[in-house]
């Protein structure tokens, strides 16, 4: 399993949406999970993004097996959290 670690993240001025950075083996990778209020009620809500648009199934596999694999989040804890909750409900869609 490769070494992951969180090494930024923010919420967004738009009603909800985050984002965080992580670095798997050293290499640094970028998600946005839509929860802008504009996005709500439309499928855009609670789509993540990674830097070529929205994550396919597979991608959203592998990011969920990333965060899971996260030995310490510390501060980043709630953030990962919730990108976890949302990785999990889209497998049963």
């Amino acid at each position: 399993m490769p070494t992951v670690i969180v090494t930024d993240g923010a919420a967004a001025a738009d009603g909800g949406s985050l984002w965080i950075r992580i670095a798997v083996n050293g290499q640094p990778r970028d998600y946005s999970l839509d929860r802008a209020l504009a996005s709500r009620g439309t499928p855009r809500y609670d789509t993540i993004s990674g830097a070529h648009g929205p994550l396919s199934k597979g991608e959203r596999k592998e990011l969920l097996a990333l965060l899971c694999s996260i030995a310490d989040a510390a501060m980043w804890v709630g953030m990962v959290g919730t990108f976890i909750q949302v990785l999990l409900a889209s497998e049963d869609t």
